[in-house]
């Protein structure tokens, strides 16, 4: 709350600059933006789903600005409703010199907000600083109140398929919960923007209820420049804040940078074509250069390098995120995220229109050198299409931010087995899996056998599970006995656990040929696979 003493205020604005000048980013020369006039209607859903959060400063000199969102609460989630095609979320925390969660990230909840919003009371605040950095961190990393001066939990799930944002009105410059203004304060400010940057936009209002301050500009500039949100200034008589508010809601355009599933894909989700685990943007490469593909090699600095695409279907322009690149053990239904490592983001990529490429180093890679890679397109501006769940088959089917390569390249001697590893899991719970063999043009020209292990083959077994195309050799082993397809049917897994079998392929000839070993649900529906490309050499 702005102090009443213009002297004090304006050593305060002083250090201010210079706090702010030592740690934010040089930023770029902008115009003042003009105060914000009456909202027209927004375009249907234009938007689609929405997480948003309302973070208001309560203290005693945002009285008029909070009377007059009070006066426009029911026009902006309107609004917010409208945008997203009515599928919503809200939020609302205020804050002074502490952080009150007074209602957590919901669906739902339009009411409750409504209500809460007009029961805000301005008072208090103590001297100028308040706590919209910490506000902030609550709302942007789920903090709950233990350890903190906050009243209530932020539990709410920002939803990866969901625009979110974060509405920030304030009229003070950031203070922690000490209520002095101090470099460390700018500081933790720029690190909430950097945290929630690529993921959460922070739309930041300014009420410049004691005149407007460069230094406040700036800070609310970075916010909104650092995670792709808008900076608007209010009136200082907070007589427009609430159409502020909704001028600001409109920043929830969409980009749409893609990773093809396959080469016939154009970024359409759901797509019916199959397989989608063998994606032909992600590549390993032993150095940054690119290369036709390879297996990565235990223990070294290998470069995993992926294409990204733009535009998609869902938005236009240069599209700004993070790319993250995931592994698990090669196999087929892996779970989300259980069963995923992270490897390494590239951060703050830029992808104008076009086929940007995108080289991650992947250092020390571990054992035993086979793997499936994920690899995920996150940006505040492209949300995930589709909600996720455990099944990364599905995820990967219905976002295109997302893509996912299973392809291990054999080089088989005749007459020499090889081995390689398929680690079967099964996001499905109380449901059995299928484990399926399909060759595809030229099958190989010898012999394929799987050790699926004692305790799953005696499962098998005990379940009554079926075999098609496929001969048991003795306990725990098995022939596939027709190339062109064979399958398990009813192979009993839950979602917690996962079972490591042994494939071997023995060649008699000369060969080079593709076998698709991948898994299926109980109504024959794909969970994922690997795609064996093999050859003689």
């Amino acid at each position: 709350m702005p102090t009443s003493s213009t002297g004090r205020r304006r050593t305060l604005i002083a250090a201010t600059a210079a706090m702010v000048a030592a740690v934010l980013p040089a930023l770029p020369a902008t115009a003042e933006p003009a105060v914000a006039k009456a909202v027209p209607p927004p375009a249907a859903s234009p938007c689609g789903p929405m997480d948003v959060t309302f973070v208001i400063d309560d203290t005693g000199s945002m009285g008029a600005a909070i009377a007059n969102i009070k006066t426009g609460i029911n026009s902006i989630i309107s609004d917010v409703s409208t945008l997203s095609g009515g599928d919503f979320k809200l939020g609302l925390v205020s804050f002074k010199d502490n952080v009150r969660v007074i209602n957590d990230l919901a669906s739902g909840n339009q009411a409750a907000v409504t209500a809460a919003v007009n029961a805000l009371a301005a008072g208090g605040g103590g001297n100028t600083p308040e706590a919209s950095d910490e506000a902030l961190n609550t709302a942007i990393n789920n903090l709950p109140a233990l350890g903190r001066p906050q009243v209530g939990d932020f539990n709410g799930t920002w939803r990866s398929n969901a625009t979110k944002m974060i509405v920030l009105v304030t009229d003070a410059p950031p203070g922690g919960f000490d209520d002095v203004h101090a470099p460390v304060d700018v500081t933790n400010a720029h690190q909430r923007a950097l945290e929630a940057q690529n993921r959460i936009k922070i739309n930041s209002v300014y009420v410049p209820t004691g005149g407007v301050s460069a230094p406040i500009v700036s800070i609310m500039q970075d916010y909104a420049n650092t995670t792709g949100g808008v900076y608007t200034l209010a009136a200082a008589n907070g007589s427009n804040t609430a159409t502020t508010i909704q001028q600001s809601l409109r920043n929830c355009r969409r980009t749409d940078v893609f990773i093809r599933d396959h080469t016939a894909d154009t970024g359409v989700e759901p797509h019916g074509l199959n397989p989608i685990w063998t994606s032909p943007d992600i590549t390993v490469c032993p150095t940054a250069a690119p290369c036709a593909g390879a297996n990565p090699v235990v223990g070294s600095n290998s470069f995993i390098h992926v294409k990204l695409n733009n535009p998609g279907p869902n938005g236009s322009g240069t599209g700004y995120g993070n790319l993250k690149l995931y592994y698990t053990a090669q196999g087929g239904a892996a779970v989300w995220p259980t069963h995923w490592t992270h490897i390494n983001t590239a951060v703050n990529v830029t992808v104008p229109a076009g086929v940007t490429s995108v080289v991650v180093p992947w250092n020390g890679v571990p054992g035993p050198g086979h793997f499936c890679l994920l690899a995920r397109w996150e940006s505040a501006t492209d949300p995930m299409t589709f909600a996720e769940g455990p099944n990364t088959l599905t995820n990967t089917r219905n976002n295109n931010n997302i893509a996912w390569r299973n392809v291990d390249t054999v080089k088989v001697t005749p007459g020499q087995p090889t081995t390689r590893p398929f680690t079967l899991a099964n996001p499905n719970p109380r449901a059995v899996t299928n484990l399926v063999f399909t060759a595809q043009d030229t099958p190989f020209a010898g012999k394929v056998t799987i050790d699926l292990g004692r305790e799953l083959a005696a499962r098998f077994k005990a379940s009554g599970g079926k075999l098609e195309g496929v001969r048991q050799v003795d306990e725990s082993r098995f022939e596939i006995v027709d190339l062109k397809q064979a399958r398990f049917l009813g192979l009993v897994i839950d979602p917690k656990e996962r079972f490591e079998t042994k494939l071997e392929f023995t060649a008699t000839e000369q060969t080079r040929a593709v076998l698709r070993v991948n898994q299926t649900d109980e109504k024959n529906e794909d969970l994922g696979g690997v795609e064996f490309r093999l050859t003689t050499g």
